[in-house]
């Protein structure tokens, strides 16, 4: 069986959000535990000292009354500054701290409960990408990974207020929420970006205006981030989360406090809150650009400029391929450009679709002549000399051997998934069959012919195995019509959603009916067709065959192309009437040289044949061969 990815269970998620809660509880009041961080009346401040935001009861001293006020100016004493019991921000900020600090009552208690609320907001996050996100966040290594990344930004921010007088909302926790809606969603961004957001206000005891801004700036920076291809927008989305950010600080200081001056608050410069909410949004944005490729892998996604680095055809590994089984890349690379067309349709990441496109096969060049795309006109297939249990494993192993070639590689593991899901755990129908016309001698089942990979679990990998048989199917379509090629794909389609292979792939109706038409729209396009030259009509009335082609290159020279009028040629139907690679039916009966003909229901919409021959699987041969 193949190892593949580690999907999070509930146990999983559950010691996660334990694990990560405490160290979420570590950095809110690790500081206390430090005799040499605490503060000394008449001693230099080890750290900044802050008081949060919020109403203070001030007594009148001329009547004596009492009124609850909000006070706009926080209470800031810079790391260094010496402690005077003549000030008075001194004295409420040792106040604060020595509540803080106070073994009794209270500070055990105190830590239990920040634990439990950090511990409610990671299982929350858990809970939901397990049930609810997309296959891919799902994954123990992209939860663990955003983890981390979560812990980063918490740490950075702990960072900005021990060791520094720059006003809270410097704080550039949306960076996290911005790189999880580059590699995911930004529904799955939404939540993060509420979880970080409500960790890091209660860094300054749950400051509500600290975590209005933050929820205001994250969810802003995700919805402005409108391309995904670009970095540059990711400054400008930052940018606007600034600017969110600081309308959103005016607006809840007028509604506390009844007013504002906003020129008052300009004229201190670092210290100016409205500077630190747009230059926190700044800073957000170059986080996200700068880091954007480290925190993409940390959560196992691949970075774009990876991808690009892999479709480079002087990659190895493509010429190897090309070298020595190069009828099964000319495949892949008409693949490509099919699948990427259908990715970008959807909405899915358009260039990894093309990437693994590209790698899917690779393990065809270890027994490349088992496909018949890769024998030469009239080369005699090995299968005929083989048993058909025999010859589906030789055919199955190319998953398993592409699979191990692709991670020796070091092909990056969203890519590897590739070449073990778009199989499927379909069945090869045409040596299934073949065996049971044979009498099925050895009392095999068709577990004995199925892939042992997975079903695709991404939208990508669900599109890559469509296309596997569409494009296949698409090459004996004539005359090469839109209604013809829609007919087909949706042959496909019905086919393998009825033996269950896009279950897992978060595929909708709404996807695949997009797919449809600019697939049939793609297909009518590559196969276009041109008029004939004047010396191919004039030997068409000699009777003769054309010419040799000059070469193309040579100037003045005209290129000539097939002629658009072909006969068709008819396919058998079988009863079952599965649908086949060319949209029609047609019967599993062996051919002369072995091969599979181009029908069948192994869910692929073909015969587990390519092209006319046996389709490939995910096992590794059980025989020798």
């Amino acid at each position: 069986m193949l190892r593949t990815r580690i999907r999070a269970g509930p146990l999983a998620g559950l010691v996660l959000s334990a694990l990560f809660a405490a160290l979420f509880a570590v950095i809110s009041v690790g500081e206390l535990f430090i005799p040499a961080l605490s503060p000394e009346m008449g001693e230099p401040a080890p750290v900044t000292l802050r008081v949060p935001y919020g109403p203070r009861i001030v007594r009148d001293t001329h009547d004596g009354s009492f009124t609850l006020s909000y006070e706009h100016g926080r209470v800031i004493v810079p790391r260094g500054t010496v402690l005077s019991e003549h000030d008075e921000d001194h004295n409420a900020a040792m106040a604060y701290e020595t509540v803080r600090r106070m073994r009794r009552p209270g500070l055990g208690a105190r830590i239990a409960s920040l634990y439990v609320m950090y511990l409610i907001v990671s299982l929350m996050l858990t809970v939901y990408l397990r049930r609810f996100g997309q296959n891919r966040v799902r994954l123990l290594r992209t939860q663990v990974g955003m983890f981390v990344l979560m812990t980063g930004s918490l740490v950075v921010a702990k960072l900005l207020l021990l060791f520094t007088a720059l006003p809270e909302f410097w704080m550039p926790v949306a960076a996290l929420p911005l790189w999880v809606a580059i590699a995911f969603d930004r529904r799955t961004a939404f939540l993060v970006e509420v979880g970080v957001g409500f960790i890091a206000a209660s860094l300054l005891r749950f400051d509500v205006v600290l975590l209005s801004v933050l929820l205001m700036r994250g969810i802003a920076a995700t919805m402005f981030f409108f391309k995904r291809k670009g970095s540059r927008q990711l400054l400008a989305s930052g940018s606007f989360a600034g600017l969110a950010g600081a309308i959103g600080f005016i607006a809840l200081t007028v509604l506390f406090e009844g007013s504002f001056d906003l020129g008052a608050d300009l004229k201190r410069w670092l210290g100016s809150n409205v500077l630190a909410c747009i230059g926190g949004g700044l800073l957000v944005g170059l986080l996200g650009r700068t880091l954007r490729e480290p925190a993409e892998r940390a959560m196992g996604h691949v970075p774009r400029d990876k991808l690009l680095d892999l479709t480079d055809l002087e990659q190895p590994l493509l010429k190897k391929m090309a070298a020595e089984a190069p009828g099964s890349w000319e495949h892949a690379r008409a693949m490509a450009n099919l699948a990427e067309a259908s990715a970008a349709a959807i909405g899915a990441d358009a260039l990894l679709t093309r990437v693994g496109a590209y790698y899917h096969d690779l393990g065809k060049t270890v027994q490349p002549k088992y496909f018949i795309e890769n024998l030469a006109p009239g080369e005699r297939s090995p299968h005929e000399d083989l048993e058909p249990d025999v010859s589906a494993d030789a055919i199955m192993a190319h998953v398993v051997m592409g699979t191990k070639i692709l991670r020796e590689g070091n092909i990056p593991e969203p890519v590897v998934e590739f070449a073990y899901t778009h199989h499927g755990t379909q069945v090869v129908e045409y040596f299934w069959h073949k065996c049971l016309e044979h009498g099925n001698p050895k009392g095999l089942t068709q577990d004995h012919f199925r892939y042992p990979g997975m079903k695709p679990q991404t939208k990508e990998t669900a599109i890559l195995m469509l296309v596997d048989s569409i494009e296949a199917a698409s090459r004996t379509i004539w005359p090469p019509e839109q209604k013809k090629f829609e007919e087909m794909i949706q042959r496909v389609i019905f086919s393998k959603l009825a033996a269950g292979q896009l279950d897992q792939s978060g595929l909708t109706i709404e996807d695949l009916r997009i797919m449809t038409s600019r697939m049939a729209s793609t297909l009518v396009n590559m196969n276009h067709g041109r008029i004939k030259y004047p010396w191919q009509r004039e030997a068409d009335r000699a009777g003769q065959p054309p010419t040799p082609t000059p070469h193309p290159s040579r100037p003045g020279t005209p290129t000539p192309t097939p002629s658009p009028a072909r006969p068709a040629t008819p396919t058998p139907t079988p009863p079952s009437g599965a649908p086949a690679r060319d949209g029609s039916a047609a019967a599993p009966p062996s051919s002369p040289r072995g091969e599979a003909p181009a029908g069948g229901d192994d869910g692929e919409g073909a015969s587990g044949a390519k092209d006319g021959q046996p389709e490939d699987s995910d096992r590794a041969p059980r025989k020798a061969h």
